[in-house]
């Protein structure tokens, strides 16, 4: 897992004081936009990227020169300060990744905002930086090997919730897989005989306590309620300058409702989600 943060944007979190509290990627700008394979030979329709499920996912062969891009149009321009992929293979086919804007979409217009980065997992994949007033988006593959094929089953073109609290305690960060499942096998005499992994996968819990009432009510958490409550997917980092602790996540237990704490006039909420862990 991996997030690439401009050095501008690094500088202006750690100003407010903002650095590591939690970020939720929800409100894709590219869900209604236009996608397209702006490099390489299309195998599955790039518009399945914009779609927030992993299942169904983009697929294209490599161009010869290496190259392999997945490009959303907007429709118009609009501030983006993040851009997201998960349910990839950049790291299968040892890509550099890179994420770029340009307002006409055209060869040679590209800017990159945040450096590119070489994954060692296929983890989610994210680029955080001052936000930039574009039309056109990509996330562009680059790898020696032509002929290979590039995956990405979700991006994300958008700006990030930031919680206003970090979290202290209490969250259980997916280091490797929470949620394993064996099948073991043992003798008669208690020996054992051999054991095999039949599923894994994570799950997390996160706590925000100590929530001004005007955030929970605000028109901005509201709509990410009700998309979580419904069962869409999101990125997810509880602490995203120091660890890089980066998922797709959705809803895997009791519904989003924030409560009152009795302290003062703070609330506090619970995030229960599944996290897509390389499967």
């Amino acid at each position: 897992m991996t997030i690439v943060i401009n050095p501008t944007t690094a500088s202006a979190l750690s100003t407010a004081g903002t650095s590591n509290n939690p970020i939720i990627l929800w409100d894709n700008l590219g869900a209604g936009g236009t996608w397209s394979t702006d490099l390489g030979t299309e195998i599955n329709s790039a518009a399945y990227a914009g779609t927030g499920t992993t299942f169904d996912q983009w697929k294209a062969t490599v161009h010869a020169s290496g190259d392999a891009a997945i490009e959303v149009d907007l429709g118009s321009a609009q501030d983006v300060s993040f851009v997201a992929i998960a349910a990839h293979n950049a790291a299968d086919i040892a890509a550099t990744m890179t994420t770029s804007y340009s307002a006409t979409g055209l060869a040679g217009s590209w800017t990159s905002p945040a450096a590119a980065t070489i994954p060692t997992d296929n983890q989610a994949i994210g680029w955080y930086f001052p936000a930039v007033n574009a039309r056109y988006w990509r996330v562009y593959f680059n790898t020696a090997t032509a002929g290979q094929e590039a995956i990405a089953g979700v991006v994300f073109v958008g700006n990030p919730l930031t919680v206003e609290q970090r979290i202290y305690q209490g969250y259980k960060p997916p280091i490797t897989p929470t949620e394993v499942a064996l099948q073991s096998n043992v003798s008669e005499g208690g020996h054992l005989l051999g054991s095999s992994m039949v599923k894994k996968a994570s799950t997390a819990s996160a706590s925000f306590t100590h929530i001004l009432p005007t955030t929970f009510r605000g028109a901005s958490w509201k709509a990410f309620q009700n998309h979580f409550n419904a069962g869409g997917g999101f990125f997810w980092a509880w602490r995203p300058t120091k660890y890089g602790d980066f998922y797709y996540a959705w809803r895997s237990g009791s519904a989003l409702a924030p409560e009152n704490m009795g302290i003062k006039d703070y609330m506090s909420a619970t995030l229960e989600m599944r996290l897509y862990d390389e499967p």
